[in-house]
């Protein structure tokens, strides 16, 4: 129990300070003063004064903010202009550039993680021709479950006919006719299985059911940094259009509140370090990108403002700030509240085989989002 609580604190508190350090460095490139600086909530344990800035530390761990000098919004009726040094003193692209900054820092975070997991451990083999043809698991009720296929098993000949690559296998799978014959090489002894063809699945004829035990390819500093980068896109776009399918399929939005994140963290965190890291760079990348959805009071919502006031010249009326402001709040909490029922449904409800496959296929993802598992 106390291992996972101190593994949340170290998932939240890197993402949680680059963010809010996001808006802090953009506060600084665009003249805007900053009053405090605090990472987390409540009662102040430390804090020190550096020029304009109280920099502080407080008690409750979980968020944090940065305070600009003077309102987000200058009230029309004011007695006198805001101030330059002053939030909405400046440019609409300085406030919206502000605003964003602490999402795109989010993506940084994300992306250096990724870089380096993958400068450390190398990418996966996509290329079915230089994978041996060794199993990486066997997937229950296909034929290879049935053949007592295991991880590690290296698959010798299909039907008589020798087998040295992924590739060549696919393709003997494919021309079978009939029941399946195969030879496969454990511990340095060879066996032989066979399955017939009623055991393959009617709506997937060619598939036996094992997946491709990955094998890793060093690369250089430049090109892990480019494929950090990419993993934020390829998450980012993943992520987007896993919500739109939800939408037009009429089906409920997947989504994880406190409770999921906390379960995720807690069994990330008796798995392995890559899975651990691996986390906090994906959490970052989806507080980034949550955090750019136009919802009033996110950031997202706020930079839409500021993109109005470039294209009009103008903000909207308080009123009107006031309404979206407290609508923004009531989807919050109905997002919370959605995410909460479907975090204790999810965990204290699943069954175990369920759960046990979800686990499983969230480990496999940890391995790129480039790896192409090849199934046959």
């Amino acid at each position: 129990m106390l291992l996972s609580i101190i593994a949340v604190l170290i998932v939240l508190s890197p993402i949680v300070i680059v963010h809010e350090f996001g808006h802090y460095i953009a506060c600084r490139l665009t003249g805007i003063r900053v009053n405090e600086f605090s990472f987390g909530f409540g009662k102040i344990l430390w804090h020190k004064k550096v020029g304009d800035t109280d920099y502080q530390i407080r008690a409750i761990p979980f968020g944090g903010f940065v305070e600009p000098a003077g309102p987000m919004f200058h009230p029309d009726n004011a007695p006198e202009p805001p101030k330059p040094y002053e939030f909405a003193a400046k440019k609409w692209y300085a406030k919206f550039f502000m605003v964003v900054n602490g999402a795109l820092f989010n993506y940084v975070l994300a992306a250096l993680i990724f870089g380096t997991l993958i400068y450390i451990k190398g990418m996966p083999e996509t290329d079915p021709v230089k994978l041996p043809a060794v199993v990486g698991a066997a997937v229950e009720g296909y034929p290879a479950a049935k053949l007592g296929l295991q991880q590690g098993d290296i698959i010798r000949t299909v039907n008589g006919k020798e087998i040295s690559n992924w590739k060549e296998l696919t393709l003997a799978i494919a021309e079978r006719k009939g029941d399946l014959t195969l030879t496969y090489e454990r511990d340095g002894k060879m066996w032989t299985g066979s399955v017939k063809d009623a055991d393959f699945k009617k709506d997937a004829p060619t598939v036996l059911g094992v997946s491709v035990n990955a094998i890793f390819k060093p690369v250089s500093l430049w090109e892990a940094a480019g494929l950090g980068v990419y993993q934020c896109y390829y998450w980012t776009r993943f992520s987007l259009e896993s919500l739109a399918q939800s939408f037009t399929k009429k089906k409920a939005p997947e989504l994880a509140g406190p409770i999921g994140i906390v379960n995720i963290i807690h069994q990330s965190v008796h798995r392995s370090l890559f899975d651990f890291v691996f986390l906090i760079a994906m959490l970052s990348l989806a507080v980034g990108m949550f955090n750019l959805f136009p919802i009033p009071i996110l950031d997202g919502g706020y930079a839409l403002v500021y993109l109005w006031e470039g294209l009009t010249k103008k903000l909207p009326t308080e009123k009107m700030l006031n309404h979206a402001a407290n609508v923004g709040l009531y989807i919050l909490l109905l997002l919370v509240i959605y995410a909460s029922y479907s975090d204790i449904k999810r965990i204290f409800f699943k069954p175990k085989a369920a759960v046990s496959a979800v686990q499983t296929a969230a480990e496999n993802s940890t391995q790129s989002a480039e790896a192409e598992h090849v199934q046959d």
